[in-house]
């Protein structure tokens, strides 16, 4: 059930992103009430650097795919991944 819930959560907030066309800082902040319950989980995400994990992971896969020359990986989605900021 709770695996469930998780995919329906994901599921309902990225289908409301794309359909809003709004950045998804401006969502998280119309439904995180101050000193709630998602403001305190935010605030450990962000205290345990999970951004930049995250970031880390994408950049990682990115580059091990153009290493491994797949193919979907010079599909343009409109966003420059050539230019990292590590490079």
């Amino acid at each position: 059930m709770a695996t469930t819930l998780c995919y329906h959560t994901l599921l309902g907030s990225t289908l409301y992103a794309m359909e809003t066309k709004r950045h998804p800082a401006i969502l998280r902040n119309e439904v995180t009430s101050p000193a709630g319950t998602t403001a305190s989980a935010l605030y450990e995400l962000e205290d345990g650097k999970f951004r930049t994990v995250i970031k880390d992971a994408v950049w990682a896969c990115y580059r091990r795919g153009l290493e491994m020359g797949t193919s979907a990986f010079s599909i343009s989605i409109g966003v420059d991944f050539v230019s990292s900021p590590r490079s």
